[in-house]
Order: structure tokens, then C-alpha cells, then sequence
């Protein structure tokens, strides 16, 4: 008998897993390497947005001491350089161009970071005004951008859970990929700190003040645990690591000039102790050489050192030295900070401040709070926690506080701003 046509099929053969589990294999090492190289940029060129405020502006840098840096500042995800304005011979007659400050050297040394604008060029003046209206002023898609931000950091956690279970649903899925059964901890940890870079520091406490008049306090240079020095100025911003506040009032108190000591060396002093415990007296100082106008001077061995015994900011403007060119300075000494010269450069020379009563101010949380408000702010509604009114057509198409009324309360400002002008 004939086979059927059944029977004369050929049987199927057997799939072969072989060439499916090399492919999942394959897939998943290329998406562990390359979410690899995504985390190493993406941690190599993030940069605090606080202090990407003073890239590239002449900045005062505070240590914990109360020593200070000046010169323009540059910001890496590393670290910090800032570049003299001149280059800085010691007293063996080295010279020096910059000073570095690496990541751990920022989180645990660096007091704060000052700008004032009066000492900027045009340029740079220009481009703070930019920058201010950015940060105050900020647009719509600004506005949606930091609220994406803010929802992200608030869902944090869920996001992380999220990862983590994706990943385990992927490998019972999956059970031939060896790779990822073995690296999904690191797989999911890769992506929480993409996640964290992408997230933003979300305070419902600060955020409302941003653009508003706060007061911010900073550790004493020289009693850190007893005494706080206090800024006034506008909250600009905010991240985990720091917080930013601009000034918006140049004004100076007094102008003054003092004559250095004609001395090229004298005594060493004793070095700082450590800082004392809360409600122990402050540190006493050496009594200095000379003191006028709230400058206190000392010789250090070969170095003059200036210390602000104010409790104002003071920009030192003009270095003046007879058989030399004078020179601006630009460098602000908070309370209680000290500038150090050379002392063979500095004798007998003339230098010109300002007290003044507001400055550009970059601090660490660390060491930095925001402890007043210069003016109420009402709690606002989830709308307004999302920047959802800042959405064009938003306001108009749900109407109510949101819509309407906000647009006549801004009409009305408008013609009280134009009256007051007239």
C-alpha cells in the first residue's frame, strides 16, 4: 500500500536552543556595557547645578578656616580650579597659576563661594543678568522641565522598585541569560543612578521661596559650631550638595583705604586649633599689627594676612604699591575670613574696600541654612507644586483662581508697576 500523505511528511525536526540563548547571551552583555558607558559620561560630566551658576565668573572661595581663593572659577565633576587673575609668586619667588580643589577637598574644606557683580566685566555682567532672569523668571518649558524633575524625585523609590522588578521579571522570562542573572544588582543599580542624576533635590520648604528674599546662614570660619555669619539676598536655587543665593541690591555701606605694615617677614603664628565644642568660649587670635576699618593685619612669617572682623562682606577693589602698576582685586572677604599675601609683595602697599551688604553666594548644605524668609510666601496646591499654571492655555482653559483671575491680578500689577514708574 501507498503511504499516506501523513505518512510520507517528514517529521519536524527539533528547534535548536542553541542559537536563541547565544543571542539573549550577546544582547545582554551589549546592554550592560553600554548602559555602562552611559553611567560613566553621564557621572563624568554632571555637574552641580548650584555651582555651574559661577562657571567662568571671578569668585571668592571660603575654606573652612577662613582662608580664601580668589580668581575665575572653573567647575568639573571632579573638582573645582580656580585660575589667579595673576600669576602668584610665593616666598621662594615660584609662581603660581591656579589652585586646585578636588571632589573631597569641595565636600569637606570649601565654606562657601562668592560673586560680587559690581566687580564683573560687561561680559560677565551681561550674562549674570541672563542668568538671573532665567533662574527668576524662568519659561514655560523651564517651568515643565523642573516639574518633570521634582514628580521624578518625588516617585524616587518607585522608580528604583520599578527597575528592580522589571529586571527580575526579565529573568525568569529569560532564564538562559546567565549574564543578567548574575549582574542584575549592578544592572539595577546602574539604572537608579542614571535616575538620581536625572532627579532633582525637591524640598517643598525651599521651593516655594525660590525668587523670593531669604536669609542665609553660614558656619563662622573660626568657630563653626558656636557662630553663623548671615547673608541676605534672593533664593536661586538648590540641589542636595548646595544652595545658591543672588544678590540684588549693590550697595556699599563705606568705602575705605589702609596702608600695609612696610614689613617683608615677621613671627610665626600658632597654628588654629581645633574648633570647640557648642557653648564653649570663641577662639582668641593673636592680638594683631594693625587694625582699621574693621581690617585686622598680622604677619604670618613671610605672609600678611587680612582678616574682616566685621560682620559685613568686604570687597577689597584696588591694590596699590609705589614702582608698580595697581591692579584690581575683585575679592570678597566674608566675616571673620582671612586673605593672605606674600609679604615682599604686599609691604607698604594700599589697598582700597568696600563694606558692602549683599554678594552672589554659593554655600554648602553642609554648612549652610536657609534659616529666615524676607517675605511670606502662601503654601501653594498641587497645581501650582507642578507648574501646571505655567503651561500655556492651562490657566484660561480651567478657569476659576487658576485661570481668569490670574490673568487680571497680572494685568492689574502691570498697571500698578506702570503707575509707580510714572
Amino acid at each position: 500500500m501507498f503511504p499516506t500523505l501523513a505518512q510520507a511528511a517528514p517529521s519536524p525536526l527539533p528547534i535548536s536552543t542553541g542559537t536563541s540563548a547565544s543571542n539573549i547571551f550577546y544582547l545582554t552583555l551589549l546592554f550592560i556595557f553600554l548602559t555602562g558607558i552611559v553611567t560613566a559620561l553621564v557621572t563624568k560630566w554632571a555637574k552641580d547645578k548650584c555651582l555651574k551658576l559661577f562657571h567662568g565668573y571671578h569668585v571668592t572661595v571660603e575654606r573652612l578656616r577662613g582662608q580664601t581663593i580668589w580668581g575665575t572659577l572653573r567647575v568639573f565633576s571632579s573638582g573645582l580650579e580656580v585660575v589667579y587673575d595673576h600669576a602668584f609668586p610665593d616666598h621662594r619667588g615660584r609662581r603660581k597659576t591656579s589652585y586646585l580643589l578636588y571632589q573631597q577637598e569641595v565636600e569637606q574644606q570649601t565654606l562657601s563661594i562668592f560673586r560680587y557683580p559690581a566687580e564683573l566685566n560687561e561680559r560677565a555682567q551681561r550674562a549674570r543678568q541672563r542668568q538671573v532672569q532665567r533662574t527668576f523668571n524662568p519659561g514655560p518649558i523651564r517651568r515643565f522641565t523642573r516639574a518633570i524633575r521634582n514628580l521624578v524625585n518625588t516617585l524616587r523609590d518607585a522608580f528604583s522598585a520599578s527597575i528592580g522588578a522589571v529586571i527580575g521579571q526579565y529573568q525568569r522570562m529569560n532564564p538562559a541569560s546567565m549574564v543578567l542573572g548574575t549582574q542584575g544588582t549592578q544592572v539595577t543599580q546602574i539604572g537608579q543612578t542614571l535616575l538620581s542624576r536625572f532627579a532633582n533635590a525637591y524640598e517643598p520648604l525651599l521651593d516655594r521661596y525660590i525668587g523670593q528674599p531669604v536669609f542665609l546662614q553660614v558656619a563662622d570660619p573660626i568657630n563653626p559650631n558656636n557662630e553663623t555669619s548671615e547673608y541676605s539676598g534672593f533664593l536661586a536655587g538648590y540641589t542636595q550638595q548646595y544652595i545658591a543665593v543672588f544678590a540684588v541690591q549693590n550697595e556699599v555701606c563705606a568705602s575705605h583705604t589702609i596702608t600695609l605694615p612696610d614689613l617683608d617677614h615677621g613671627d610665626f603664628l600658632p597654628p588654629l586649633p581645633a574648633p570647640p565644642i557648642p557653648g564653649a568660649p570663641r577662639i582668641e587670635l593673636p592680638p594683631p599689627m594693625l587694625v582699621e576699618h574693621g581690617i585686622a593685619v598680622r604677619m604670618d612669617g613671610r605672609r600678611m594676612k587680612l582678616q574682616n572682623t566685621g560682620y559685613l562682606p568686604v570687597v577689597l577693589r584696588k591694590f596699590e604699591r609705589e614702582g608698580f602698576q595697581p591692579f584690581p582685586m575683585g575679592l570678597t572677604v566674608p566675616p571673620n575670613a582671612t586673605v593672605e599675601m606674600p609679604a615682599a609683595s604686599a609691604r607698604g602697599a594700599r589697598i582700597t574696600f568696600d563694606i558692602v551688604n549683599q554678594v552672589d553666594i554659593v554655600a554648602p548644605r553642609k554648612f549652610a541654612t536657609v534659616r529666615h524668609a524676607g517675605q511670606l510666601v502662601e503654601r501653594r496646591g498641587l497645581a501650582d507644586e507642578l507648574h501646571i499654571n505655567q503651561i500655556p492655555l492651562v490657566p484660561l482653559l480651567f478657569g476659576g483662581r487658576n485661570g481668569k483671575q490670574d490673568v487680571d491680578d497680572e494685568q492689574a500689577q502691570s498697571e500698578d508697576e506702570r503707575a509707580r514708574m510714572e
